[in-house]
């Protein structure tokens, strides 16, 4: 059996109305292994794989223990024959190009550890929110003009300032996943963010401005309980990658304690502390004068 380019790892849990069109966004791609890990689903989710399975041989079906999306990209990790790993998730697509670009990146720099695109939030109305890379003004910054890839510099103090990748944007090097033990899947929230820190820490980040993915964003309305989960868990990837960082960049640990400001204030107000909610947005707006702390926190006195 001839070894592929690039394994595709898919993890999917109940998401039968989404993942044919991820699966199709690979596009007829003959290198590729599409690895689907079933992580528990209990709707048309086997069945459908199945009947897919025949029609494409690229297609491998793993079964997971509904243990959550970081373990099941871990089982595809360990399963995967290719030297290159691309992540998509059952509800998000490539755009047209996607995975050639990135295949045509690595193979220009073999010394990236990872790569990572730029991509658009899409609802599940097909209503557009824009861009990822125009949401985090240190980074918009960093890529305006730009057209082609290009190597992140001081990259563990970038990504640690503003968290810009997407998951379904990533294609990385298959021993270098495997060497750092790939997703922490005892991580409740961001260990997506501090695996790509880690890799960070061991070899350099490719990135290519371009809008290459479509991010379905369709879970409004978090939790309080979500809310403070990913304000702890957002603590802990600082607390273990901050002092590299301020190494590197002292201005990116500041900017991401403005980001940890803001997720405080969302879930104080979450827990309808509305007055405590409007003073850490305050304080993220004196630390990072921005319009929307401001408009943040008018928001969270209002509500």
């Amino acid at each position: 059996m001839n070894t592929p380019e690039v394994s595709i790892i898919i993890p999917t849990r109940n998401a039968a109305g989404w993942l044919a069109r991820a699966i199709a966004s690979v596009g007829p791609m003959p290198g590729a292994e599409i690895l689907v890990v079933d992580d528990g689903s209990t709707d048309a989710t086997q069945p459908m794989l199945a009947e897919f399975a025949l029609h494409d041989p690229r297609l491998r079906i793993l079964t997971g223990r509904g243990e959550g999306p970081a373990a099941a990209r871990n089982l595809g990790l360990a399963a995967a024959r290719a030297p290159l790993i691309a992540f998509l998730d059952a509800d998000d697509r490539w755009r047209l190009g996607k995975l050639e670009a990135q295949l045509a990146f690595h193979q220009a720099h073999p010394e990236a550890g990872f790569s990572f695109t730029d991509y658009r939030h899409i609802t599940a109305e097909r209503e557009d929110r824009g861009t990822c890379f125009a949401f985090w003004p240190r980074f918009a910054a960093c890529v305006a003009g730009r057209e082609e890839g290009f190597m992140v510099e001081a990259a563990p103090a970038t990504l640690l300032a503003e968290n810009v990748i997407g998951t379904s944007t990533v294609m990385a090097r298959t021993e270098l996943l495997r060497e750092v033990g790939g997703f922490q899947a005892d991580m409740a929230q961001s260990e997506d963010w501090d695996l790509w820190l880690r890799l960070a820490a061991r070899a350099p980040v490719g990135c290519l401005p371009a809008v290459l993915t479509d991010y379905t964003a369709h879970r409004p309305g978090n939790l309080s309980g979500q809310k403070r989960a990913r304000l702890a868990a957002m603590q802990h990837v600082v607390r273990r990658h901050g002092p590299m960082a301020a190494r590197l960049d002292p201005s990116a640990l500041r900017a991401c304690r403005v980001r940890l400001l803001v997720a405080a204030a969302e879930a104080a107000a979450a827990e309808g502390a509305r007055l405590k909610a409007a003073l850490l947005h305050l304080g993220a707006w004196l630390r990072q004068p921005a319009r929307r702390h401001a408009r943040e926190a008018a928001s969270a006195l209002l509500r």
